[in-house]
């Protein structure tokens, strides 16, 4: 079998307030293949985008990262000095971030700023770098590529931004695109055509994608494994198709049962998660999930659980010390 392209192993990142040490990222470890396009989901706080940061080198001060590896085909970036590190960001591993109004200089024009990326890691002159600064536009949908490029940030819309900062992670053909909440800040209908293009560019240049975002419902139809992450932890990964109909987790469950039904009516309520996410300072010994889980038996509030695998899908992996089906059954027995 291939080595995967990225591999994270017992990753734990820290935060200190005085005395007391947090761990936004407890411990996680996981594989994305080549060619593998990975969702990664969960609630604010749940370490999705922090994990990343520590990958990039750009956690914020104050946040370290206290064990663990981070392999990308087969160098530990957590070992790389900060040249190595900025000569794979952008170059082997492209990022597109929540919004792209931050994300791009808005006293540059659009040409300059993706002209800078080639010029800086494929060595291009700056009359090359423009010639495929503009193919790049034209690959990502832009109309008039040529006349845009002389454009500022603050002359195109939110998708369009968006594009461009598409355009930009592609620039140096990446073997990783790290979508970060592209689509959060788009309305339905550019996040739809946002998530379309990136998918006809993945398969154009054969590259992984790591999509991370917390409404579960935008991966369903583009990933092909999903991982769900609470407190720092991973609670169940596996084929998006197994994972969403065997659901064995009963943070995943609450977030599949949270999104609104085609047949639901409009005066039903949308099903809420009771309660908070824990403080990252005060983390329960047990399962991080147990005074939110309906489900939950004693252990859980006792004993930390591990990934264990589910049923015979090869890949599908939750952490729970509870049977979900025959848990759900029980309640229903009860009631």
């Amino acid at each position: 079998m291939a080595e995967p392209l990225l591999q994270i192993r017992n990753l734990k990142i820290r935060i200190q307030r005085g005395n007391e040490y947090g761990y936004p990222v407890n411990d996680i470890s996981y594989d994305l293949f080549e060619n593998e396009t990975l969702g990664v989901v969960g609630e604010s706080g749940s370490g999705k985008s922090m994990h990343i940061l520590a990958m990039l080198g750009l956690l914020p001060r104050g946040l370290v990262v206290e064990s663990g590896e981070i392999l990308f085909a087969g160098r530990d970036l957590l070992k790389m000095k900060e040249k190595e590190q900025r000569d794979i960001r952008g170059n082997e591993i492209g990022v597109v971030f929540q919004d792209p109004m931050t994300s791009l200089n808005p006293v540059l024009t659009i040409g300059r700023q993706i002209s800078e990326v080639l010029v800086r890691h494929k060595r291009l002159d700056w009359a090359s770098a423009r010639n495929k600064a503009k193919e790049l536009l034209e690959l990502v949908g832009i109309p008039d590529a040529e006349r845009r490029m002389r454009s500022f940030p603050f002359q195109f819309s939110g998708g369009m931004r968006q594009r461009v900062m598409i355009a930009i992670a592609l620039a140096c053909g990446p073997r990783l695109l790290i979508a970060d909440e592209a689509t959060t800040a788009l309305d339905v209908t550019i996040q739809a055509q946002v998530i379309d293009l990136i998918r006809s560019l993945k398969d154009r240049f054969g590259m992984s994608v790591l999509w991370i975002t917390h409404d579960i419902g935008v991966v369903a139809g583009f990933a092909e494994t999903v991982q769900v992450m609470y407190a720092g932890q991973i609670m169940e990964r596996g084929p998006v198709r197994s994972v969403f109909y065997n659901t064995a987790n009963a943070y995943t469950w609450s977030l599949l049962k949270s999104l609104p039904r085609a047949d639901q009516l409009a005066e039903e309520a949308l099903y809420q998660i009771p309660g908070q996410p824990p403080n990252p300072f005060q983390l329960a010994k047990g399962d991080p999930f147990a005074e939110r889980n309906p489900f939950a038996t004693a252990r859980c509030f006792e004993e930390r659980p591990v990934l264990r695998p589910v049923g015979d899908v090869d890949g599908h992996q939750v952490s729970a010390w509870y049977d979900l089906k025959a848990r759900i059954e029980e309640t229903r027995t009860r009631t």
